[in-house]
């Protein structure tokens, strides 16, 4: 059950990218925005996965659980990673764009 979940969770995330940047192309959103918006998703992701894992974990005496905690840090980790990428991309465009502009004037 645990790889059902981390393999909803990366299918999610790479839905996410391909709506943001569907999105970025028809200029209904900008992609600054979108990174904004994954890095504030982030804690979420992290206490939903979690607890998702945690849900469907073994409770024998031997376990420590702690395969969840991580997955689940490592998981909201690349969501932040994937929204500074986003952020950046972002903000490449916006000065490029800007710079023609300004040379063009």
């Amino acid at each position: 059950m645990a790889d059902l979940i981390l393999m909803f969770f990366i299918i999610f995330l790479i839905s996410l990218n391909v709506i943001f940047f569907t999105w970025s192309n028809k200029e209904e959103l900008n992609l600054m925005v979108s990174g904004l918006i994954l890095m504030a998703l982030a804690p979420f992701v992290n206490f939903a996965v979690r607890t998702a894992l945690l849900h469907f974990v073994d409770w024998s005496p031997e376990d420590t659980r702690e395969g969840a905690g991580y997955s689940a840090a490592i998981l909201a980790l690349l969501t932040f990673i994937n929204g500074v990428l986003l952020l950046m991309i972002g903000l490449h465009r916006w000065l490029s764009a800007f710079s023609k502009k300004k040379l063009n004037v």
